[in-house]
Order: C-alpha cells, then sequence, then structure tokens
C-alpha cells in the first residue's frame, strides 16, 4: 500500500490543526467532526484547496485567497469537490444529536471515499474544561463543565470504527482536573482501559501514574516556534504486533526525535513572523492582504511557511487603547535596555501610573507579555481572542498585539491555511489547534508503522 491508501478521520476537530499534520504526512483525512460553525467553514475551504491542487487547479484556490470567487462557485462548478467536502466535514455536536446519526454520517463518507476502513481515529475533546489558567479564573464553572465527558464519545467511535491506530490529545492540565473532588484523568484512563483486550496503549496505562509527564510532547521539540505541550496517547491493535514487532517503540521513538530536534536548538519567534509584512494598530486585513513585503533573506521556516502561498491572509491588527499602547511600549523598551523580561510587578515599581484597573493582578503578573524575538511563543490559547495582551509584538514601531497570521506562524499553520468568520472566532480556531507540524510527526511515525505491517500482510 502507499501513503495515498491509508485513511483518517478526525473528531472534535476544530479547525483541522491535528488533520492538516496527518495530511501532510500522506494520510486521506476523509472525516472530521466539529460543532462549531467558523471552524467548519475553515475545513470546507482547506478540504476544497487539497481537492483543486489534486486537480493542478491551485490558482483557482489562489482566487479564493484573495476574495475573487467564493467556495460555492467552485461546487458549482466541480460536484465532485462539493459532495466530498460535504461529507468529509460533519458539523455535528456529540451531545446534542443522537450518536448514531453521526456514525451513518461517517460511514457515508467512507463509502464515498472507497475507503475500506479508517486507519487511524484523531482527535481531543475541547481542552478549556481542563486548563490551569481557566480553572483558576472560573474555578466553580470549570468543575462542572459537562464537557469532562466528552471523551466518552471518543471512545465510543473507537469502538464502532476499530481503527488500526488512535490519537488521543489534551492539554497537561488534564493531571490536575477534578470533577465533584474526582481526579477526570483517572475515570479517563479507567474508560480507556475497558479498551485494553483489543488495544495497546503507549506508554502504558500504568506508567502514567508513575511518570505523567511520559505522556507530555512539547511542540518546540518538533519545530514548531511555540513552547506548547500537549498530552498524547497513541493506541494500536494488538493484533498487528505480528505483522511488526517494534510497533510498540513508535512513541518512544517519537520522543526520541523530539529530543534530536531539542538539542539542536528551538525555533523564535523571529523565525516564525520576522519576514511578515509590518503593521500598525488597525492595519491590515481579516481576509486577503496582499503580497509579501519581504522576499529576500527568508529563513527556512519562513520559506516553509510561504510554500503554495501567493501572499498574506488574516493578518490584520487590533486597534488598541492609548493606555494598552503605553505598557506595550514600556515592556518593550524595558527590555531592550535591561534584557530582563519585565512584568507587573516591574510596572509597579517602574510606572504605576500605568497600571490597570484589574482585580487579582498579583495573581496574573504575567498579564502583559512580550514575545521575545529569540525566544519560541508562549503558547497560544483561545484567549487570544480575547484581548491579545499576552501576545504583544516585539518591534517597538509596530506596538501592537499579535494578528491571527502572527499566532497561526507560531502555530505551525502554513499561510495558504485560511480561517474563515471573524477575526475573534478565527483567534479561537487558531489558539484551539493542535500545531500542524507536532501532528505531522506522529503521522509520519504512524505512517511508517503502517506501510511496514500492510507491507508484512502481503
Amino acid at each position: 500500500m502507499s501513503k495515498s491508501d491509508f485513511y483518517a478521520i478526525d473528531l472534535f476537530a476544530g479547525c483541522g490543526g491535528l488533520s492538516e499534520g496527518f495530511i501532510q504526512a500522506g494520510f486521506n483525512v476523509i472525516g472530521e467532526i466539529e460543532s462549531d460553525r467558523w471552524a467548519c467553514e475553515t475545513l470546507r475551504t482547506r478540504h476544497t484547496a487539497y481537492h483543486l491542487k489534486k486537480l493542478k487547479k491551485s490558482y483557482i484556490y489562489h482566487m479564493i485567497m484573495k476574495e475573487q470567487i467564493d467556495k460555492d462557485e467552485i461546487f458549482r462548478r466541480y460536484d465532485d469537490i462539493a459532495e466530498s467536502v460535504s461529507l468529509s466535514v460533519i458539523e455535528e455536536a456529540f451531545e446534542k444529536i443522537d450518536e448514531p446519526v453521526i456514525k451513518n454520517k461517517i460511514e457515508m463518507s467512507r463509502k464515498f471515499h472507497r475507503a475500506p476502513k479508517f486507519h487511524v481515529l484523531l482527535g481531543g475533546p475541547p481542552c478549556q474544561p481542563y486548563s490551569i489558567v481557566g480553572r483558576a479564573r472560573d474555578p466553580e464553572r470549570k468543575e462542572n463543565d459537562e464537557r469532562h465527558f466528552l471523551y466518552k464519545y471518543y471512545i465510543d467511535i473507537l469502538e464502532a470504527l476499530e481503527p488500526d491506530f488512535f490519537v488521543y490529545e489534551n492539554v497537561p492540565g488534564l493531571f490536575t482536573a477534578r470533577v465533584k473532588g474526582e481526579k477526570i484523568l483517572e475515570r479517563i484512563l479507567n474508560d480507556f482501559s475497558l479498551l485494553h483486550p483489543s488495544y495497546q496503549i503507549m506508554p502504558s496505562l500504568e506508567q502514567i501514574y508513575e511518570d505523567p509527564g511520559s505522556y507530555v510532547l512539547n511542540a518546540a521539540d518538533f519545530l514548531v516556534p511555540q513552547r506548547r505541550k500537549r498530552l498524547i496517547l497513541i493506541g494500536y491493535k494488538k493484533s498487528l504486533d505480528r505483522y511488526n514487532k517494534d510497533i510498540i517503540n513508535l512513541f518512544k521513538n517519537i520522543q526520541e526525535r523530539g529530543k534530536i530536534n531539542r538539542e539542536k536548538g528551538y525555533l523564535t519567534v523571529d523565525d516564525a513572523i520576522g519576514d511578515l509584512n509590518p503593521l500598525k494598530p488597525g492595519e491590515g486585513s481579516d481576509g486577503w492582504l496582499g503580497e509579501y513585503h519581504l522576499n529576500s533573506g527568508l529563513k527556512k521556516y519562513q520559506v516553509e511557511m510561504r510554500n503554495n502561498s501567493i501572499g498574506v491572509m488574516n493578518h490584520k491588527a487590533r486597534n488598541h487603547m492609548e493606555s494598552d499602547l503605553e505598557r506595550y511600549k514600556f515592556f518593550i523598551e524595558y527590555y531592550d535596555k535591561y534584557d530582563k523580561e519585565p512584568n507587573l510587578n516591574t510596572l509597579k515599581m517602574k510606572r504605576p501610573d500605568l497600571l490597570p484597573a484589574h482585580r487579582h493582578l498579583d495573581k496574573f503578573i504575567d498579564r502583559f507579555k512580550v514575545q521575545w524575538w529569540n525566544n519560541p511563543a508562549s503558547t497560544i490559547t483561545a484567549h487570544i481572542s480575547k484581548d491579545g495582551h499576552h501576545y504583544i509584538h516585539p518591534d517597538l514601531s509596530q506596538c501592537r498585539t499579535f494578528t491571527v497570521r502572527e499566532a497561526a506562524r507560531c502555530q505551525s499553520f502554513p499561510d495558504d491555511f485560511k480561517f474563515e468568520g471573524p477575526r475573534t472566532e478565527q483567534f479561537k480556531q487558531v489558539g484551539n489547534a493542535v500545531p500542524p507540524r507536532l501532528a505531522r510527526f506522529i503521522g509520519q511515525s504512524i505512517m511508517d508503522e503502517l506501510i511496514k505491517i500492510y507491507g508484512n500482510q502481503r
């Protein structure tokens, strides 16, 4: 079997970070279940881009990028694309619809795409209930958040589809999350342990109690210019052991790849966004902006992000209050002068007149944070849609917070990946996503094992 013969499905897909990485690794992702309207629009646009590329008609997608034509027109011209996209992107919420309806839609997509089976199940339920920062801000709501139990749908689909592999991802905050006093992780692991007769989970479920960090991968170790840790469970059918005895080392091999990359040094904010069109507050466009302003002296990462793109999208700077601009200026200048990262305590000592009128400043002393050129970015979260204070651009001449495209670059989304919806919704999509490059490393490792397995079955 060739790479194109392997199929994957993504639950709780968001805008498709996991899917994007697995597509880059060679998988056919023919099912993405997501309930958010704008995330689904983004998924439809991305599927359309890939279909047009296969037809060697990327110039038509470039017209979509430039907002010279919309998807509906493409769907009218190409019936196969329209049907494939409509079946692949399943806009449903597990908790609001009978599960058989979703399973039926999954099966319809499998049959349309002539997939013999789903080889990999991807996904991770919404991670906000497990966010440590989120729980600190609103502990009671997080304690009773019903999304704690969405993982059960993942297990149900896993049991129904019986894929060769599954990848379950979430945030490390899952280790400490509780529901009515009970550790949610223990409940999840107990439910996953019921799969044990059929699936081997890597590392072993027992190991997570001894060394919880053994399940955590840092995106920065996988050529993503951002420090972002994700809890990853990978499982495979035990029956595949007889075709590939080394499969048990898959997760260890992924960790080893990360270690090699880490020893070479992390990518930085400069690598991520140093070439993007400079903007003042309020400048730019939520859709198509235009051609790149800089085309020489590019770094390797920048060249790779530009691949297949004709310019810049989703690159509009927020307008900011004058008081916030003064704070941004202080933080940038302080670091440039003292080579030391400031926080609200620094502001209190040096410029108390600039302290914001917020409660609990002592709990969030890094509420205002510059993303320095020479370091990886901080974890990009959905909170960036609120105000962006944690993502201040390091260039004093721009003096603003990150745009959607800058956040997407730090997440490793390629420049031709178009985010749909109002800017707030675009930010949410980027912040909630799994970095595609991290997903690609995982996908490549699983692809290697599948090729060995199916090659040995002949």
